[in-house]
């Protein structure tokens, strides 16, 4: 198999739902959303998704390989050229700790992205990564859905390599090296990672597992980058901001 470097394997989703996914540093009452999925949360889908191509202890033993694969490869991210953000408060179960009732009735804030003008593209390193290695990426690639919180649902529409450095436009987080050209990004936010933590664990995917011990430690295991987005703020109201990508 041929190894290739400076490789970027790349899928272009179209956003056909809502999109929320709450920032690691806000509470559950007041959940404020990314405007992205995190890498953390497409490394979690690619690894998910191997039980959805296989299944039985094939399943799991490519669950362990994926794992291994992309557990210290730098993702980023592409967003549709227009973003709104519209805030609402809705109605949730939550835990009763006094009375007879299990649940009771609460208001919390959240927020929900609509995107338009081009897909969400999401790229990932895949210098050194040998032609089985990405060709297997490319399988699971079409079977992510979903990312981010229930509802939040896109449909695969490509996937394709790029040598060399990535366009201008994509994400790039500040603490990964990546050159930041200020006038091309207009939003920081907070995306999460796999940690060095997990990365060297020698139970690194049983953390991650529904069904396997350990846990995972937010500073430790998960990990926390100041990422740069290509956005900046065209308008705002009280119920809505819309974003619109920077040229």
């Amino acid at each position: 198999m041929t190894v290739q470097e400076h490789l970027w394997v790349v899928a272009d989703y179209d956003p056909v739902s809502l999109f929320s996914l709450r920032m690691s540093n806000t509470t559950s009452k007041g959940g404020k959303t990314l405007v992205v999925p995190t890498p953390y949360a497409v490394k979690m889908a690619l690894i998910d998704a191997c039980f959805r191509v296989e299944d039985g202890e094939s399943a799991g033993s490519t669950a362990r390989s994926v794992f291994e694969l992309l557990k210290r490869r730098r993702i980023r991210f592409l967003p549709p050229r227009h973003c709104v953000v519209q805030n609402t408060f809705v109605k949730v179960l939550d835990a009763e700790r006094d009375g007879d009732l299990p649940f009771k009735q609460t208001i919390v804030y959240r927020e929900f992205a609509a995107f338009s003008g081009g897909p969400l593209s999401i790229a990932v390193d895949a210098g050194g990564m040998t032609e089985g290695g990405r060709a297997l990426l490319r399988t699971l690639f079409w079977h992510i859905n979903s990312l981010g919180k229930r509802g939040s649902f896109l449909q695969c529409l490509a996937v394709r390599e790029i040598y060399g450095e990535l366009p201008v436009g994509y994400s790039a987080t500040l603490q990964g090296g990546e050159l930041v050209r200020p006038e091309r990004y207009g939003m920081l936010q907070m995306l999460d990672d796999f940690g060095e933590d997990l990365c060297k664990a020698k139970d690194g995917f049983d953390r991650i597992s529904t069904y396997g011990e350990g846990t995972i430690t937010l500073g430790k295991h998960r990990v926390l980058a100041t990422t740069a987005l290509p956005y900046h703020v065209r308008s705002a109201s009280k119920r809505h901001t819309w974003y619109e990508r920077i040229e």
